[in-house]
């Protein structure tokens, strides 16, 4: 650390008060956010590059859904059309 700052004491919170309870349950939070954006996040932002899904054309949370299902269906068969093409043939 510079010279001109000094750290303070650090304060922790006692275990079994309210202030550590949401300690705890923030940094869970925050361990699971990690993880979704390691696994959801490269999918979601896939069908908005590639499938060019920025908006949904259809209007209703049924039409919406359906849409997502179709570009998600797409986008899982040509994964699954690659993976197969892309695999040497055995006899």
């Amino acid at each position: 650390q510079p010279a001109d700052r000094q750290a303070g004491p650090t304060v922790r919170p006692s275990w079994g008060t309210s202030v550590h309870q949401m300690a705890l349950k923030v940094q869970a939070q925050h361990t699971l956010y990690q993880r979704r954006g390691a696994t959801v996040e490269p999918v979601n932002g896939h069908l908005k590059d590639r499938r060019n899904l920025r908006r949904f054309s259809r209007r209703g949370l049924a039409a919406c859904t359906s849409e997502l299902t179709f570009a998600a269906a797409v986008t899982n068969l040509a994964k699954l059309f690659l993976h197969l093409t892309n695999t040497p043939q055995t006899a």
